[in-house]
């Protein structure tokens, strides 16, 4: 008897897992013109009598139906294909088997589970393994979920020595199921355990994750070639940065050199983005061929029945974020022709982009593409819910010379995954939990202030424990740039903004830049805030200086313009450094949390100097992620505010140097000896230099005793100078 072969696709193993609830797909390649018998079997999950099963899981067991549950024939066409749909089945520990029969030849699939399935899809931040990810200290805790499977396949879609199709196929290279356990979860995606641990737990059903992203990829190498060919905004875009190939140049390298990507960028930055450098220059890649990766990794698994994708991508389209929009928004309505899933179905939820220092320019880059995620969320084909990533840690692998010890992939996965698990509690299975991050809602302005309302809250806004001051808001007007904003919270769900010196304001912004990890809004569930700007014009001067809150002593810095290398010194990587040095007389500086104007500390000054030194404080300028030089043109006046704690009378002065080497000095102001915060106002505008290009700030503190203490808090500018 000759052996019968049947062929299905690669995904059909021992051990997967089907989306319950819905139909699944059988499809494959046998015998033609013969008839072909598809059974499937239930079994339970364990023996009723077992101690360790509980009373009411023995009950349950005794209702249900096993052995054979489904059963149908049907005849082979001329090819052998044949073609059909399991009916919905509820989630279930109890396992199944499938067994496909012709000609008493059988074909059998052993231990498939019905539960919840997600694609996990993405660049470097999706994919980063659990080994360099900080669950990798935790890694224990997920070693307990054996309902929970990854099928995985190599990340490049390729094995070794195969060239990329130019053509859909249904090949899968190297795909896999696999448990969770100690042999296998280093390689899985952190964000996608993180997420499907916690859905999980919760659901206490079956879970599979599909892990299919690969680092580095463009959006177009996603979508198919037809979608890149009929929307002329799309194929204009991967022409103009010569990714575009036909047959006769498919897996070809036509230029052999860097590309300048700034040549091709100018159309699809917003209108109002200044001429800039960048500073990431990315060879070309044959992965980056136009639908290379739909071909490989979306194509294979076409059919397939999906509750949802969880989505972290757009690194590699930086640089466009009007295009992206539009393939983004193709994408979306590829996912959903290309998967089945229930009728609103399926479901995505994506991230935001961590802060990055992506150009040595400007700080909007990030926040325009940021502000395209937000504004794609109700344009996709599918529901979705957002998650905003900017307060996490960015800390990460410095001394390992691999693509994820890079600042472009912080470790801290763990609360990403946790974070799109919460969405799906209220985006996928209503429960009483916010569908996407918060964000702005409505405006209203009621004369010189503006009242905001916030969409996805949950029980209401919340700022961090033990801070103070509402942070990240700037506001404007028609004659006045964007300056910082005062902010609270009204009601829970509304904050009031705004600024004494501005009586008809007309626009906000909030953490509208690149470094925005001061901004603290947070929805109930800790999400924090969409950043935001009212006007669609560009927020100039809206940058975070950090060191004016007086409330820590180090922040994350991105010391110099180069481009990152894992063999740079660690001063030039980035890091975190300090905010403050001292570069006159003997000191130190502590921050105090009890005696504070606002934010979540002061810093005490510590001195012990030389008879006639002075003491010179300043804060670090010129560190590449502040964007320097600083511009202070448009304010009157610095104010930094003092408390004198030792008794000891001191007098503080204001020098600031300008990028031309231009130095001036204000006068001497008496710090008195009462034990009150001392407000002391320095007139900038009276020094001559260029404030607009400022390189040095420092204030300059004199006294006749060699020892003593300052508390210093809420270094704030004001009289602001009109347009």
């Amino acid at each position: 008897m000759n052996q019968i072969r049947f062929k299905l696709p690669a995904y059909f193993q021992d051990n997967m897992i089907l989306q319950q609830g819905v139909s699944n797909r059988i499809y494959g390649l046998t015998k033609p013109n013969t008839e072909l018998t598809v059974n499937l079997e239930r079994f339970p999950a364990s023996q009723p009598d077992s101690p360790n099963v509980k009373k009411e899981e023995q009950q349950q067991n005794v209702l249900k139906d096993f052995g054979l549950i489904f059963t149908n024939k049907l005849i082979t066409d001329q090819r052998g294909f044949f073609d059909i749909s399991l009916p919905a089945f509820e989630a279930s520990k109890d396992h199944y088997q499938l067994t496909l029969t012709v000609e008493k030849q059988s074909f059998t699939i052993k231990k498939i589970y019905f539960g919840e399935v997600w694609l996990a899809l993405g660049e470097g931040n999706m994919t980063m393994p659990v080994k360099y990810s900080d669950i990798k200290n935790k890694l224990q805790t997920y070693l307990k979920f054996p309902y929970l499977r990854f099928f995985t396949m190599e990340r490049s879609g390729l094995l070794a020595g195969e060239s990329y199709s130019q053509r859909p196929t249904a090949k899968i290279a190297n795909g896999k199921w696999q448990s969770v356990n100690s042999e296998t979860t280093n390689n899985l995606s952190a964000i996608a355990l993180a997420f499907a641990a916690r859905l999980n737990k919760s659901l206490n059903i079956p879970v599979a994750i599909y892990d299919l992203g690969c680092p580095n990829t463009m959006i177009h190498s996603w979508l198919s070639r037809d979608i890149v060919d009929e929307n002329p905004i799309i194929r204009e875009h991967v022409e103009n940065i010569f990714h575009y190939r036909d047959a006769s140049t498919w897996n070809k390298d036509l230029f052999n050199s860097e590309i300048n990507l700034r040549s091709a960028n100018t159309d699809n930055l917003p209108e109002d983005y200044p001429d800039m450098s960048f500073n990431q220059i990315e060879k070309f890649s044959y992965k980056n061929q136009p639908g290379a990766m739909y071909n490989h990794k979306i194509a294979p698994f076409s059919g397939l029945s999906i509750k949802g994708i969880i989505l972290a991508h757009g690194e590699s389209d930086i640089l466009y974020p009007k295009y992206f929009l539009e393939a983004f928004k193709e994408f979306s309505k590829l996912l959903k022709e290309s998967f089945h899933s229930f009728k609103r179905g399926p479901y995505l939820i994506y991230s935001q982009l961590a802060p990055h220092y992506y150009t040595n320019k400007d700080d909007k880059l990030l926040p325009y593409f940021n502000e395209v995620l937000t504004v794609a969320r109700r344009q996709l084909a599918m529901p979705a819910g957002m998650v905003t990533v900017y307060d996490l840690p960015l800390d990460y692998i410095k001394d390992e010379n691999h693509m994820y010890a890079s600042p472009l992939h912080p470790i801290a996965k763990e609360a990403v995954g946790e974070r799109m698990y919460q969405l799906a509690k209220g985006l996928v299975y209503q429960a009483n939990s916010p569908k996407s991050a918060p964000e702005v809602k409505y405006a209203e302005w009621i004369e010189n202030k503006l009242i905001l309302s916030f969409a996805n809250v949950g029980e209401g806004l919340d700022i961090p424990k033990g801070e103070l001051t509402l942070k990240g808001f700037h506001i404007s007007s028609d004659s006045t740039p964007y300056v910082t904003a005062e902010a609270n919270k009204l009601y829970g769900i509304r904050t009031l903004i705004w600024h004494e010196e501005i009586l008809q304001p007309n626009s906000c912004t909030y953490a509208f830049t690149a470094f925005n990890q001061s901004a603290n809004l947070k929805g109930h569930n800790g999400l924090p805030v969409v950043p935001f700007r009212l006007a669609n014009e560009r927020p100039y001067f809206s940058l975070s200086n950090d060191w004016m809150s007086c409330d820590r002593l180090k922040g994350w810095v991105v010391p110099t313009e180069e481009k990152y290398r894992y063999n740079l010194p660690d001063k030039r990587k980035p890091g975190y450094f300090p905010l403050w040095k001292i570069t006159g007389g003997k000191s130190t500086l502590k921050l105090e949390k009890d005696n504070k104007i606002t934010g979540a500390a002061s810093i005490i000054l510590n001195y012990n100097k030389a008879e006639n030194e002075q003491i010179i404080l300043e804060p670090i300028l010129y560190y590449a992620s502040l964007y320097p030089p600083l511009n202070f043109s448009y304010w009157q006046n610095l104010e930094v505010n003092l408390f004198n704690a030792d008794h000891k009378t001191k007098t503080i002065s204001l020098k600031i140097i300008d990028t031309d080497g231009n130095e001036d000095r204000t006068e001497r102001f008496l710090i008195e000896d009462v034990l009150v915060w001392q407000n002391i106002t320095f007139d900038l505008q009276r020094l001559n230099v260029n404030l607009g290009q400022i390189k040095q700030l420092q204030f300059m503190i004199e006294s006749r005793d060699n020892e003593g203490e300052l508390t210093i808090d809420s270094i704030t500018c004001s009289g602001i100078i009109e347009e």
